[in-house]
């Protein structure tokens, strides 16, 4: 089963000085700077999701894109068609203090397109093609979707799914809906290759490769990371591809060249010696590790590598970023732009904006280019994040959204107070007298029910502001 980095348990356990947000600017995750470190410009391959565009941020560096060679699944495109939460792949250099870079290419694949076939809304993951995809705090959705969990998600429908493979699935960093005529897909490592069947096993998804005209590449074989697309369903599992292609999962750099991977723990054989997104990386004495120790390094863990390539293409780590989860989520109208700050409100909470911010227009103008400046008072936004204090938290991801009807505020996070009828979340005054209460699952508590369970449990709330307190409509536990 997947180890989940949102656990609630590890959440309590961080110390504060680790989940504070700090820094200012429209930049990307990781809140520090990578690469370069020297005078001058250094090779480096970032893969990291995306979390804003005006060049490509992703890695904590803004890499401009105006020579570079860019592809989305293998065609070349324009940087309009990426999405914020893709995974991109970056070569290129970075400058010294790695603000800023020049990207040669930048790449996204998506890991798998498909319909849904089956939803556990008490674990927060759904399946597709034989994969469980867990949809987190940090996972964007596109357009068509009404919230990011998995209640949102319709079985049958057909999404578009990119995001970091674990050994059940993939963790999703965004999900979309499929343009006209997009093909089915699915990533990941050949298992049970059987010449005679003409068969093998992506995960859980079993590829039939009868129809591939040619067949198979000659040089794949178990192990090998493939990409079997095209072609038809003959069972929820079963896909009959009409290509299949071998591809990179990471992309190593040269020997001395720097190196971000961000993912999954894909395999683990110690905390000194194990791979992300595929990508082997060795530990030392003197690699860093924040969020956690080393020894939370764990299979299916979501992180992020910083290091050095050797020429045997291991990625010596310098520092390990362990992803903590972001229990904090706040759904209404900016109040207040604080542009030299970086930070904006809503509903009295003050929300910081750093490099981890990834940035995301899903109101009907849909910019491209989005960050705090695009912002306006009244604006509907989405924040997900972590709490810093009293009325106030740090945004890991901004979204800016139609205002809903009924026009509810939404706030989620591990109440502070549980004082039967009332609960303090944030800093903020919650009334549940009127509320209707539900489980992870989505099926009905009683008041006294709701209150006997929710002790240390992150709850999600949604009403309508009278005076200070929010008057709450809908009160509901969050998966674990």
């Amino acid at each position: 089963m997947i180890e989940r980095s949102w656990n609630r348990r590890r959440l309590l356990a961080l110390p504060l000085a680790v989940l504070l947000l700090t820094g200012a600017g429209q930049c990307s995750i990781g809140g520090r700077d990578f690469g370069g470190g020297g005078s001058s410009d250094s090779n480096q391959t970032t893969i990291a999701p995306i979390a804003t565009f005006g060049s490509i941020f992703a890695g904590a560096t803004e890499h401009a894109t105006t020579s570079a060679t860019i592809t989305l699944d293998g065609a070349t495109v324009g940087e309009s068609q990426l999405r914020p939460g893709e995974t991109v792949t970056i070569a290129g250099t970075v400058a010294a203090g790695g603000a800023t870079g020049t990207a040669t290419t930048a790449s996204v694949s998506h890991k798998l397109v498909g319909p849904l076939s089956a939803s556990d809304v008490g674990s927060g993951s759904f399946t597709v093609l034989g994969q469980t995809v867990y949809v987190t705090p940090d996972t964007s959705v596109g357009p068509g979707f009404a919230v990011p969990d998995v209640a949102g998600f319709t079985v049958g429908t057909t999404l578009v799914i990119d995001g970091y493979r674990t050994s059940t699935g993939f963790i999703a960093s965004r999900i979309d809906l499929p343009i006209a005529g997009q093909a089915l897909r699915v990533a990941g490592r050949v298992t049970n290759l059987d010449g005679f069947a003409q068969s093998f096993s992506l995960g859980g998804t079993t590829v039939d490769f009868s129809g591939v005209a040619g067949g198979l590449p000659a040089q794949l074989t178990n192990g090998s990371y493939a990409i079997a697309s095209g072609g038809s369903l003959s069972s929820a599992t079963r896909l009959r591809a009409s290509a299949v292609s071998l591809a990179t999962e990471s992309a190593v750099g040269a020997s001395s060249d720097n190196g971000l991977v961000h993912g999954a723990v894909t395999r683990f054989a110690s905390s000194g010696d194990f791979d992300v997104a595929g990508q082997p990386v060795a530990t030392t004495g003197l690699t860093t590790v924040t969020n956690g120790a080393l020894t939370d390094v764990a299979l299916d863990r979501e992180l992020e590598v910083t290091g050095q390539y050797t020429g045997a293409g291991v990625l010596t780590a310098t520092r390990i970023d362990l992803v903590p989860p972001v229990p904090f989520r706040l759904v209404g109208p900016v109040h207040a732009i604080n542009a030299s700050g970086a930070t904006l409100e809503i509903a009295g909470v003050t929300l910081s904006t750093d490099r981890r911010t990834r940035w995301d227009d899903q109101a009907a103008s849909g910019l491209k280019v989005f960050g705090l400046a695009q912002l306006a008072i009244g604006d509907w936004v989405e924040v997900r994040g972590l709490a810093s204090g009293k009325l106030a938290a740090g945004a890991r991801l901004v979204e800016r959204r139609i205002q809903p009807t009924p026009a509810f505020v939404e706030l989620q996070d591990v109440p502070s107070v549980l004082a039967d009828p009332s609960l303090t979340i944030a800093g903020i005054a919650v009334d549940t007298q009127t509320a209707s209460f539900t489980d992870a699952a989505g099926q009905s508590l009683s008041h006294s029910a709701f209150y006997a369970e929710a002790t240390g449990r992150v709850v999600r709330v949604a009403g309508a502001f009278i005076g200070a307190t929010l008057t709450a409509a809908t009160v509901s536990l969050r998966p674990l």
